[in-house]
């Protein structure tokens, strides 16, 4: 298994051939490919963000994050 990584907020970093088994398909989606990319959960949306991660997200599941939190 892979070292996983962590934003300052506790969200996952994920590259965008990255899957976990909390994969599910972003409605939008044209090609269904099991990739973070197509996952509703992902973010490559993130504007100005630079870093060692070359092409990568967060992952909004809250399972994946480094502390579950409870609201």
């Amino acid at each position: 298994m892979d070292k996983q990584f962590y934003n300052d907020t506790g969200l996952m970093i994920v590259k965008e051939d990255h899957v976990c088994e909390h994969f599910e398909p972003d409605a939008g989606v044209l090609v269904p490919m099991r990739e973070c990319w197509c996952c509703k959960w992902s973010n490559f949306r993130t504007d100005g963000e630079e870093d060692s991660f070359n092409s990568y997200s967060v992952c909004n599941y809250v399972g994946n994050s480094k502390q579950a939190v409870n609201k």
